[in-house]
């Protein structure tokens, strides 16, 4: 007579031997894995496909008009277009949203978080954004609020150089920013 610890072995010996079987008769299998990931979002609006990278060129500016914040000569106007947005009063909205924030991320000063600092030869300034209202955005915080209309939804803001040192070095610079819609 077997005993129940034999047994157990057993039939642990013949489990595999099945399972190694059945694995060896399908060596013409080969695995693979698929991945799928996505994210969705509830947008009031779109940005133009024309808005997702703007260029803002500032040309050739003075090292001297930096210094003295000659900011009429180094202001340049960009927009930001949206699509496709209601108003908050709209009779077609399927939404309650009623106006978006966006926020700038880059290469922020750390000591000032609403200059971004430009790479490049040129070195001592950087860059400021300012919203419709003048007001000077800070880099990774939400702007004040755009409020929807149905006709037009263009984010107006300027771009200005500042110094941020003493002396100011002539060269090329650029800068990256990316920009967040926030639909409230």
């Amino acid at each position: 007579m077997v005993k129940d610890t034999e047994k157990k072995n057993l039939l642990a010996l013949c489990i595999s031997v099945l399972f190694f079987s059945e694995h060896a008769s399908s060596s013409n299998i080969t695995p693979g894995q698929l991945a799928l990931s996505g994210e969705l979002v509830a947008a009031a609006c779109d940005i133009d496909p024309e808005s997702r990278e703007l260029w803002v060129e500032f040309g050739q500016i003075s090292a001297r008009d930096i210094n003295m914040v000659q900011e009429d000569k180094l202001i340049q106007p960009f927009m930001v277009h949206l699509i496709g947005c209601q108003s908050f009063g709209s009779q077609n909205q399927s939404s309650s949203v009623a106006y978006a924030t966006i926020t700038f991320n880059g290469n922020a000063s750390t000591e000032d978080p609403t200059v971004l600092i430009p790479s490049g030869e040129g070195k001592g300034f950087g860059i400021k954004i300012r919203d419709h209202n003048g007001e000077v955005l800070t880099f990774g915080e939400p702007s004040s609020g755009y409020l929807f209309s149905d006709e037009n939804n263009t984010l107006k803001f300027t771009a200005t150089l500042v110094p941020v040192q003493e002396y100011i070095q002539a060269g090329d610079f650029y800068a990256v920013t990316r920009f967040f819609m926030d639909y409230n």
